[in-house]
């Protein structure tokens, strides 16, 4: 499943990249976070501390326990989460939410949830009054127990590190190293951008432009809107960790996937939850080179991994094909 995005003469001049941390997305992606069990090491500390003040407070826990069912673990999460407003500062998104018109609510929960026979109760009342109130409150307190203090800093210090590697790679290659660059799940054929994704997508720009915003707790792979009226928006990892950031892997059991597709690939796989070389992958699973090329070979051809070169690099990843196999297999 690919997302494709069409460019214009006019949406190559818009390109612009976000002018620091996205207040709702790091929220709603770091909400997403806490529910993943192939979660890459360097969020462990944080994801430790918030569960501890789950532990020790009975409120923190219901804050919690409502927040992972707004932003689920896997599926898509309502567009009015993330506001595209040109502010760093989360007070201003909070209101953006709070002036949405109650059809605007009511439009952006029926498209969410098109596909489910019985959406969310919380989506189901807030359809029913159209007003995000609650909402923004839960979104409120949840901010307050996870994302205060030492872990905002984190996330500014690594999103500027991209904004700057993305600014090096427009200045030094122009545009089409800054998005063949991206991440290694993204293709750029001019005219179209391409991602593996979660579901078959297609945005046509149109002239309005493309805005790219990095992410902190954005670790799997690109992200947009569901809805293409919304301005257009590339939210990607902002943690290089193809390129060797974290190569500690948590610990999966791989052993029925193993039986269906080898035990050394179930394990490469596996290992995937971040993106490697195949270098990085020999290493950690202590076979040669040749052999991981030979695994990748026939996950890429089954649909479950990607390959992307750059110059001499090559980078694997998982599909979300692959993600989804090996959720089942626990």
């Amino acid at each position: 499943m690919v997302l494709r995005i069409y460019f214009t003469s006019e949406d190559l001049r818009k390109v612009r990249i976000a002018g620091g941390p996205h207040p709702l997305w790091e929220l709603v992606l770091s909400i997403n976070c806490l529910q993943q069990d192939a979660l890459p090491p360097q969020y462990w500390t944080w994801r430790d501390s918030v569960g501890t003040r789950g532990r020790a407070r009975a409120l923190d826990a219901r804050v919690l326990q409502s927040a992972c069912a707004v932003v689920p673990a896997a599926g898509n999460f309502a567009d009015f989460l993330t506001p595209t407003v040109d502010e760093l500062d989360a007070q201003a998104h909070f209101e953006s939410m709070l002036a949405l018109p109650a059809a605007a609510v009511r439009a952006d929960l029926t498209r969410t949830y098109r596909r489910l026979d019985q959406p969310p109760r919380w989506a189901h009342r807030l359809h029913e009054l159209g007003r995000p109130d609650g909402v923004v409150r839960l979104l409120r307190d949840y901010r307050a127990i996870a994302l205060q203090g030492p872990v905002w800093g984190e996330v500014h210090r690594h999103v500027e590190t991209a904004r700057a590697r993305y600014a090096h790679d427009l200045l030094s290659g122009g545009l089409d190293v800054l998005l063949a660059g991206l991440h290694p799940s993204i293709r750029w054929k001019a005219p179209v951008l391409e991602a593996d994704y979660s579901y078959d997508l297609d945005l046509e720009l149109g002239g309005r432009g493309l805005q790219i915003v990095p992410a902190y707790f954005n670790f799997g792979g690109p992200l947009t809107f569901i809805d293409g009226d919304q301005p257009p928006t590339l939210v990607c990892p902002a943690v290089r960790d193809w390129d060797g950031i974290g190569t500690i892997t948590p610990t999966i059991d791989t052993a029925g996937l193993g039986d269906l597709i080898g035990h050394t690939r179930a394990k490469l796989l596996a290992a995937l939850g971040i993106a490697a070389s195949t270098n990085q992958l020999a290493h950690r699973l202590h076979v040669t080179p040749a052999a991981i090329s030979q695994h990748t070979k026939t996950l890429r051809e089954a649909g479950l991994v990607t390959t992307t070169r750059t110059g001499q690099s090559v980078r694997h990843a998982v599909t979300p094909l692959g993600r989804s196999l090996l959720r089942s297999d626990r």
